[in-house]
């Protein structure tokens, strides 16, 4: 959808007369423009309900009272349920005109054919794919190249036929909306929920306002027996692009709008019983916030809070400064100056301060509680990346698959940060420059595994990203925070690598349906299984266990698993358990990895235990809880009789979300796990036997080799001539 974006924008961009009848190669779409209305007589006039039904008529060439086939080159629509039909267009694209200064409450929609487009791709599912505002542009964020990614709006000059693609609109940078004779600026109606607040996806959270509604435009209604179900209608919205929803409790009526505070500034007012949420983009990590309602924050429109400001930004959309209250721990509240866009953080609310009438400002009261915060800065020396935490915090900040050249490890502190300065100065910390943009890949370890550098699904992976170019860095700079890499569910499968007789035994990992593995995400669970065909599970004990990193570079530290028979970190690799019913040891197992490399390759020690007693159960100590638990391994200590030892491995690959395909693309070299298929771990005794018994058995050809020689040489001699 990405690149169907940049098309359909294209090409809406470089159509210059509006056909109304398109092709068969081409895709009938609807451009809107706001508070216009087309003059003249229309050819019909429908209440067909909303604009999707009239859109649909008009893109059919199909008359609503009679079913008729008639000629449709645009409409006019109320806002509530009337359509008026005609059979030409505004100027340029057709011959008619637009009325100077209509009210409020008309929309005009002008049919065009975008070429080379599938409907989806137009997404015809919706009323209208762009809207137009004349004589306007957006300065500032144009795209040189067309290459893929998400188109937002566009800037068409009619006197050049210049096209502008832009990755912001007029919501996310209003401050760079500037009024522009000869030309016009595409709002790109066909954003979907998944790419809305950007390439990397962002967040969206709910602002309510109570006792609070957009007049004069209600567009997709329904009933929901909630609050939370009409918000989910918004999220879930196909035929509407949601920029807000209304719900009246008492009615259960819910409307889902692509109208909002910013479109419709002067049709916006009180009314009671019914209440109004914004869905807004935020450039934060919410994985730890716990909102206590639907919306994250309260409205109060007019008002501004009394208290000492703890953080302020200048020149920011009120979506900046709402992300700005999620990084900031000690956020309670938002006073928000609407005319110079100015955010001030407040660390009180309505119940510890006073609320006071300001014209200018709105309040925001914080429904959601942080735990740990997350946010960066641009500079001069790169990307500056800082933690906070509630509570004193042990852990480190390092670049993904750089630990060894770019971290920082602090202990007990509520404030971690570290710098990536850009590739041109050092690659140390692999931060790349793409598309005017630096970026940096960052995980934050929270599990507490040591080394820090073990990655497991309680770390979090950031992508972090400043949007200016390198010649032009400043002291701050719009920055975009998001968390990546969450844990999913992909095939993954192991390399099987056993020991020889006198007892076979076989290490093998995997999933929850004890399929094969080929590779995993990290957090994924897994099984960590023992088998040997000459030994029950009650013959069998693990001593010990450690993963160490297959290639990569960097220094390689090797992370142990299961110590003197008991797992060292029980959430991530659980006790041994005895599995009779399929006769083998098991270990419950969470993917996790080893910075610097895909690969890991899990080493355990066996003890294989002769007799009917068989091996004995080892107590651990869980030292979160202090609880004794059992595990079917032992404390390493020499090999006494009737028993014997036997080392296994086998080795996973281990992916977060979106590496495969990168690793695909880059055509990276890793170690590739089919050189180990035909490796077989043999115990020294066998070894040394083994090389024995083929020392024997060459010395045993030679002497008949020597034999056979002189036979030869006397029998040759024999018949020489005297």
């Amino acid at each position: 959808m990405l690149l169907a974006a940049i098309i359909v924008a294209l090409a809406t961009c470089q159509t210059a007369l509006a056909v109304f009848e398109c092709s068969s190669t081409e895709t009938t779409a609807f451009v809107r423009i706001a508070r216009a209305r087309l003059d003249g007589t229309p050819v019909v006039i429908s209440t067909a309900g909303h604009d999707l039904t009239c859109a649909q008529y008009c893109r059919n060439n199909i008359e609503p009272t009679t079913g008729a086939q008639r000629v449709c080159a645009s409409f006019n629509f109320d806002g509530r349920e009337t359509c008026y039909f005609f059979d030409d267009a505004a100027v340029p694209a057709g011959t008619s005109q637009l009325t100077a200064n209509p009210s409020a409450n008309n929309f005009y929609y002008e049919k065009t054919c975008i070429p080379a487009v599938t409907a989806h791709e137009a997404c015809t599912y919706r009323s209208f794919s762009f809207e137009r505002t004349r004589n306007t542009q957006l300065e500032g964020f144009v795209r040189k190249s067309v290459q893929e990614f998400v188109c937002k709006s566009a800037n068409f000059h009619y006197a050049t036929n210049l096209c502008e693609l832009s990755v912001e609109d007029r919501r996310s940078k209003p401050t760079h909306v500037r009024m522009a004779e000869g030309i016009d600026y595409y709002d790109n109606n066909c954003l979907s929920r998944q790419n809305r607040c950007g390439p990397s996806g962002g967040n969206l959270v709910f602002v309510k306002t109570t006792n609070f509604e957009i007049r004069f435009y209600d567009h997709t209604q329904s009933v929901e027996a909630q609050e939370s179900y009409c918000l989910q209608k918004c999220l879930d919205s196909l035929n509407t692009f949601c920029r807000s929803v209304e719900f009246n409790p008492k009615e259960k009526n819910c409307i889902v709008s692509d109208e909002d505070t910013f479109s419709r500034a002067d049709q916006q007012g009180q009314v009671v019983g019914k209440d109004y949420y914004e869905p807004i983009c935020v450039a934060a990590d919410l994985s730890s916030s716990t909102c206590r309602q639907q919306a994250a924050f309260e409205r109060f429109i007019g008002s501004s809070i009394e208290g000492e400001v703890v953080a302020s930004a200048q020149g920011v959309t009120i979506s900046d400064c709402i992300s700005l209250c999620f990084q900031n721990l000690n956020c309670k509240s938002i006073n928000y100056d609407r005319t110079a866009s100015s955010c001030f953080i407040y660390a009180v609310g309505r119940a510890d301060a006073n609320i006071k009438a300001a014209p200018s400002m709105d309040y925001y009261e914080f429904n959601c509680e942080s735990q740990f915060g997350g946010m960066a800065l641009c500079t001069n020396e790169g990307i500056r990346f800082i933690v906070n935490t509630k509570e004193p915090y042990t852990g480190a900040i390092y670049a993904a698959e750089r630990f060894s050249t770019c971290s920082q490890v602090v202990e007990n502190a509520k404030q971690i940060s570290i710098t990536f300065p850009p590739p041109t100065v050092t690659s140390d910390c692999g931060t790349v420059i793409r598309d005017g943009k630096m970026e940096a890949l960052v995980v934050v370890s929270l599990d507490g595994v040591l080394p820090h550098q073990v990655t497991t699904e309680w770390d979090r992976f950031y992508r972090v990203s400043c949007d200016v170019s390198m010649d032009k860095m400043v002291k701050e700079g719009s920055v975009i925070v998001t968390t990546i890499y969450e844990a999913s569910s992909q095939n993954t499968t192991v390399l099987d690598v056993a020991t020889p007789p006198p007892v076979t035994a076989e290490l093998t990992i995997l999933n929850q349906l004890e399929e094969p593995l080929h590779k995993a995400s990290i957090g994924d669970p897994l099984l960590l299984v023992i088998t040997s065909e000459q030994a029950g599970p009650h013959n069998m004990m693990v001593t010990e266990c450690t993963a160490t990193r297959v290639g990569g570079f960097g220094d390689s530290v090797p992370f142990t698993l299961i110590e003197n028979g008991c797992p060292r970190y029980p959430a991530l690799v659980g006790p041994v358990e005895q599995d009779f019913d399929k006769n083998r040891l098991k270990s419950d197992l969470r993917a996790f990895r080893l910075d610097g490399s895909y690969d890991v390759q899990i080493i355990c020690s066996v003890m294989f235990c002769a007799g009917p007693n068989g091996c004995p159960v080892s107590n651990c100590l869980d030292s979160g809880t202090n609880e004794l638990f059992m595990s079917h391994g032992r404390k390493k200590r020499s090999v006494s009789e009737g028993e014997t030892e036997e080392t296994l491995s086998a080795i996973i690959r281990v992916f977060a979300k979106g590496e495969e395909e990168a690793e695909e693309s880059a055509n990276r070299t890793i170690h590739r796990m089919g050189e180990f298929e035909d490796l077989v771990c043999l115990s020294e005794a066998w070894f040394v036997s083994s090389v024995v018994s083929v020392s024997v058995v060459c010395l045993l050809l030679s002497a008949l080799i020597v034999v056979w020689g002189c036979h030869n040489i006397n029998s040759s001699a024999n018949k020489l001539p005297m």
